[in-house]
Order: structure tokens, then sequence, then C-alpha cells
């Protein structure tokens, strides 16, 4: 299979392309240029070969947080967000945009939230490989091995979010039906088109992120928008917790997390989680005024003081109430949720019990999107260190997040991966992370108990199939190496 993308058919007329979200290569003359084309390019003009994989790259950026048709389709977020609707931990409070993801009954082949999925994951993919496929893999150049690091990245990121949506998860089905893996003529192996199996797509997906961190090595990006080493490693983290592999996760999160700093109490009691200038954010999506998708947004879902369906609507997205109620009055965290009695400090208006007010509103719908902030790879550590049954080292690494999160707090002396996961409800809550969690800890979704706020009560075991999406039916008329017979059930 030959990679092709766009290039300006005037190659002498190539410059350098500032960063855009307007789309993969803006150019007024394109065509299509072979891999060989390409490598041509690169021997004679090197810069412009450069030009085009930056171009390339940053489009893969504009597309993470790109409006695809409907107000519950954008990007990156959206799918997070239908994840974390999944669970137990957030009740939306009418049935509107997402209410299917709420009701854990929207994974039919034909449904449009399982085709965005799929698309999202295999056009991520997809676009990575056009820069993988053009980059020779003994790349000395700094700025190409740094776009070269960044879709190794990408590409794993794709990959993991599609076998962990289009499968039960590793751990116990390793030998399951996987998912496609297309790779270029620069990697070490073919495409495999059909399903093949969980363990290959892991393989790919831990070998891409160790080649990523290589990559990626000594470089300094220009923006939070763009991965780094510490970013990939924060991927190959989540990726090694979902293998249950706790002595590389740890190792992982640890390296994520060097160079950023907490919030302080006073900090976190503040913050509304909707800037990338937060210490603590890793990884996000810069929305500008050009950018943004306004309605069709992340802010629009998921902010109770915005003038988007959940603050205008009243879509609330509001906490579980049995977590609620599991918070100390004296973790800040608890103020992240209305207590039905005091007014939002953000607008001073008084929203419904348990309605989250975690994200707040930046005027102009110019909320910035949260990849991957600090935070979780404490937990990451934590939870890894603990199931390694090093309970006191796990404390250790908690209780620097909890100090700054607990006014008075009094630390552990060791704690279980139990207690960790606690802590990463919380501070995780909304940023669409939990629900893989939910997957590979093979936890059931209770929401049918006494006392529960959640419009949809439901009480369904770990591994049930209405967890996960069956494969797009367009997948399987269109590709000739998965048959019906092989569709999930």
């Amino acid at each position: 299979m030959k990679t092709k993308i766009k290039i300006i058919l005037a190659v002498a007329a190539l410059a350098v392309i500032a960063p855009s979200c307007e789309g993969f290569l803006d150019t007024e003359t394109t065509g299509t240029a072979t891999k060989e084309q390409i490598d041509e390019l690169g021997k004679t003009n090197p810069d412009a070969i450069k030009t085009v994989a930056y171009g390339t790259i940053q489009g893969v950026y504009g597309y993470m947080d790109e409006y695809a048709g409907n107000h519950d389709v954008f990007g990156h977020m959206s799918i997070g967000l239908a994840g974390d609707l999944m669970t137990e931990d957030i009740n939306q409070n009418v049935h509107h945009h997402f209410g299917f993801d709420y009701n854990i009954d929207n994974r039919q082949a034909t449904y449009r939230r399982t085709n965005n999925a799929w698309s999202y994951a295999y056009t991520v993919i997809s676009k990575s490989n056009e820069i993988i496929g053009s980059v020779n893999p003994d790349v000395t150049d700094p700025d190409l091995k740094a776009y070269l690091g960044q879709a190794f990245a990408l590409r794993a990121m794709g990959l993991h979010i599609a076998i962990q949506r289009f499968q039960q998860t590793y751990k116990g089905n390793e030998n399951a039906p996987g998912v496609p893996i297309y790779l270029t003529a620069n990697d070490d192996e073919p495409t495999s088109q059909g399903r093949g199996t969980v363990q290959k797509v892991y393989d790919r997906i831990i070998k891409d992120l160790e080649r990523a961190i290589v990559l990626l090595d000594g470089y300094n990006r220009p923006a939070k928008t763009m991965v780094n080493k510490q970013v990939a490693a924060g991927l190959l983290a989540r990726v090694y917790m979902t293998t249950n592999d706790w002595v590389k996760a740890q190792q992982m999160a640890n390296m994520a997390r060097q160079g950023y700093s907490l919030m302080t109490i006073a900090e976190a009691r503040v913050d509304r989680y909707n800037s990338l200038l937060n210490k603590e954010w890793m990884w996000g999506a810069l929305v500008t005024p050009e950018t943004t998708n306004m309605f069709a947004s992340y802010q629009s879902h998921i902010s109770s003081t915005a003038p988007g369906y959940a603050g205008a609507a009243g879509v609330y997205k509001s906490i579980d109430a049995k977590l609620y109620s599991q918070i100390s009055d004296n973790d800040l965290r608890k103020g992240y949720f209305s207590d039905g009695v005091t007014p939002a400090a953000e607008d001073g208006k008084l929203y419904p019990k348990f309605a989250n007010l975690k994200f707040g509103n930046a005027a102009g719908w110019l909320n910035h999107n949260p990849y991957m902030r600090v935070a979780e790879m404490y937990l990451i550590e934590a939870e890894a260190l603990a199931r390694q049954g090093k309970g006191g080292e796990a404390a250790t690494v908690l209780n620097a997040l909890l100090q700054n999160r607990i006014s008075n707090f009094t630390p552990y002396g060791t704690v279980t991966a139990e207690q960790v996961f606690f802590h990463k409800r919380l501070e995780c809550w909304g940023e669409g992370v939990i629900f893989y969690d939910y997957l590979r800890m093979k936890l059931p979704v209770n929401r049918n108990y006494d006392g529960t706020n959640h419009r949809t009560r439901l009480n369904l075991p770990a591994g049930d199939w209405r967890f996960i999406y069956q494969l797009p039916q367009s997948e399987i008329d269109n590709n000739s190496e998965i048959t019906q017979e092989e569709q999930n059930p």
C-alpha cells in the first residue's frame, strides 16, 4: 500500500507553514505524491519535506478538535466524554446529546457514535502514517525526528483508542480478535488489515510509543498542543496500566511527570480547568476564535456555567450521588460540584445539587481541552506501586498530590489500589479517562441504588458487551479481510 500525502505541485513554491488548525496542509494547488516522489524531494530539498511533515502533524492536532457534522461529534474530547458517561460517575439529567451514550445504548454497527469513534481513531492513524511513511526511519535531522516521534505517538494513541472501544480489555483477552493495524513501507512489518489478535495490537502500540520516546528525547516543543517525550511516556503509562505491567507503568508515569508541578490548594480552588496555561496541563488543544466549535464543543457539553448545552439548556453533567457522599468536607474537589445551596463563585447562580462546577467558562467559547494532566501521572504511579504490593511507596506518591487537594491533610501511611482509584475518580472526573479504567479494572456499573441521582438506573456486570462497540458495518462491507462472522456480539 503506497503512502500518499498532499503537497504543493510547484515544489519551489514551498514555504514554512505556520501552525494551523484549518486543514492538514493548506494550499491553493494540491496534488498527490507517492512515497518515492517524497523520498526524492527529501534528497533535493530537505527543507521542503520538513514543511510537509510539519504541516501534516499540525493537521493531526487540528483534526483532534474538529467538528464533524454533529454537535456531539467534535474530536478527541467527544470520544472521551461519551466513554465517561457510560460509567457510574456521571449523571446526565435530561436526554439530549450524549443521551444514548449515557444510557449505554449506542454501540450498534450502524450507529453514528460507533462510526465516529472508528473514524476518529483511524484518521489519526492514517494521517500519522503519512509522516511515518515519508520520513527516513534513520533520520538525524532534529526537526524531522521530532515530527516522526510525534507521529509514532499519535498512531499508537489512535490504535489504543480503537482496541479499547472495539474489544474487551487486554487482560484475559490477549488472543481475542483485535482491530486492523495499518502500517507503512517504513515499518518493520506489513499492514494487518484483518482483526488479528489483541496481543498483536498492543505489541504494536508499545513498540510505537517506545520509538516515540527515543525520537523525542531532547525535543523542546513550542507549545503544549504538541506531543513531547513526557506526553509519549504518559501515553505509554496508560497502555501499561491496561496490560497490567505495573513496573513499567510506574516507570513511565514517573518519567512523564518530571518537570511539572502541581497546583497548590489555593490555585486549585480557583482554577476552572479551561486553560493550557495551567502548570498541571501536559497536553491539550488550544481553542481560538478561529477554531472554536461553539455549541459543538467540550465546553458546551461539560461546563455548567458556559452558554452551551450544559449551561444554557440545562443538560447538566452531574457527579454520582454516592461518589459525592464519599468526598471529605476538607477536600477542595467537593467544591467542584454544587451542593444545591451555595451559589457558584464564577457567576453567582445557584445550580442543582451535584451539577459540576469544575469546568468554567472562558468567554467567547475559548475553553481549552485537556488531553493529559500531570495529576493523572501521580495517580497512575501510585496505583501501579500499590498493585506491586508497595503500599508505602504508593502512599508517598499519592500524598504528594493530596496535600495539594485536601486542607489539613493527614498523610496515608499505606494505600491500596482501590484507594488510589477513588481519588482518580475525583481528580479526573469528566476528563475522558475514567471509562478506560472501568474497562481495564473490569468494574461493573451500578446506578440502581437507594439514593441514586441517576436518570437512567441500570446495573451492568463487568465485561458486559454493551460497553464495547460493534465494528462499523461500513468497515465490514468495505474491508475484504473482516467478515460478518467476525463482528462483535
